[in-house]
């Protein structure tokens, strides 16, 4: 791995389990076991970092999106909605990726790097929009932008118990429970 990497690796691990306000760079060079000229090499400072760290966040979103959209236009909406929402939910049970969801959740809950993301964190929320629409409309029972909304809430509700609840909470079976309620929903 090379170092820039071992340092976002480092900063979504220590900034997902003690905080970004709490841990210093100092800490974060001796997690990764590199010198802070190396990691200001790299980054212009601790925000640098985190967007950094934002944007690694932002791909696996990214790659969630992609992965289950891919030869979409051969899939039925419901096909593509299941497809979407099974890979959101597994994307979520990931151990590497959990401690990316809990620090961006973390991160929306802290007024100084929830405002300093704030382009990002839209440009995130406009593509998962984006996504969910694109499916939504041709499903004639639905109301897309307001649907599309009411995923996203739903899932993001999920989450948050998810990430901070103890190792027995049933996210797969919640998971099938809410695919089979939009669905229902949408009478499919």
């Amino acid at each position: 791995m090379d170092k820039k990497k071992q340092i976002i690796e480092s900063a979504i691990e220590l900034f997902g389990t003690i905080g970004y306000e709490k841990t210093s760079v100092s800490t974060i060079c001796e997690h990764s076991e590199v010198s802070k000229g190396l990691v200001f090499h790299h980054f212009k400072n601790k925000e640098g970092l985190l967007k950094e760290v934002f944007m690694r966040m932002a791909e696996i979103v990214n790659e969630v999106s992609d992965g289950s959209l891919a030869n979409s236009e051969v899939l039925s909406p419901k096909e593509k909605l299941v497809n979407y929402l099974d890979a959101i939910f597994t994307s979520m049970a990931s151990p590497e990726h959990k401690l990316y969801y809990r620090l961006d959740f973390q991160i929306l809950c802290q007024p100084a790097t929830r405002d300093l993301l704030k382009d990002l964190f839209e440009d995130r929320y406009q593509l998962m929009m984006d996504s969910f629409v694109e499916i939504l409309v041709k499903i004639p029972a639905s109301e897309p932008q307001v649907d599309s909304h009411s995923i996203i809430a739903e899932i993001d509700g999920i989450a948050l118990n998810y990430l901070f609840a103890k190792d027995d909470y049933p996210l797969m079976e919640i998971k099938d429970r809410f695919i089979q309620k939009q669905l229902l929903l949408f009478g499919l």
